[in-house]
């Protein structure tokens, strides 16, 4: 059962926080910077996946923030607490990627909603439609984040 008071205090949250930035479909060619969302919340190794993202980026040349919360990280409105924010460089990214499965994880709705971002790709749609690229497994087949990772980059390479 849905807590209301934690849903009224995440409805403002959203309506305050929320990005004004016009988005779009953007190469890779002119991304300067890029942010991915990981969920560490779950039963899945996530060492995999950042490395695998870490070394993606690298190749390319574009500098990325890979933000992967742990259960103890999240505050009781289920964003990243300040402490673990202020340990982190401020960002401008110019894309953003969530690797979160399920539309449920509010830390990836959150960073979805607030990013500056001028693409952003999900695994899953969003309420209020954030995402300009999703990209879901087939139907009934579930993905590993590191597999929606490669996905995910196979589409943006093909992005002119």
């Amino acid at each position: 059962m849905k807590n209301p008071l934690r849903a009224f205090f995440r409805s403002r949250l959203l309506r305050r926080d929320r990005s004004t930035v016009p988005t779009g479909l953007l190469p890779l060619s002119r991304t300067g910077s890029a942010a991915v969302f990981v969920d560490g919340t779950g039963e899945e190794d996530t060492t995999e996946v950042c490395a695998l993202i870490w070394d993606s980026f690298n190749r390319l040349g574009i500098p990325v923030c890979i933000l992967c919360p742990r259960p103890g990280d999240l505050n009781w409105l289920g964003i990243q607490r300040k402490r673990v924010r202020a340990a982190q460089a401020p960002r401008q990214e110019d894309l953003f990627i969530s690797l979160a499965a399920s539309p449920e994880c509010f830390a990836a709705q959150y960073e979805a909603c607030c990013s500056k971002a001028r693409f952003k790709v999900g695994r899953c749609a969003l309420p209020g439609g954030e995402y300009d690229l999703v990209v879901a497994p087939p139907e009934g087949g579930e993905a590993t984040q590191a597999k929606a990772f490669v996905a995910i980059m196979d589409y943006l390479e093909k992005i002119r």
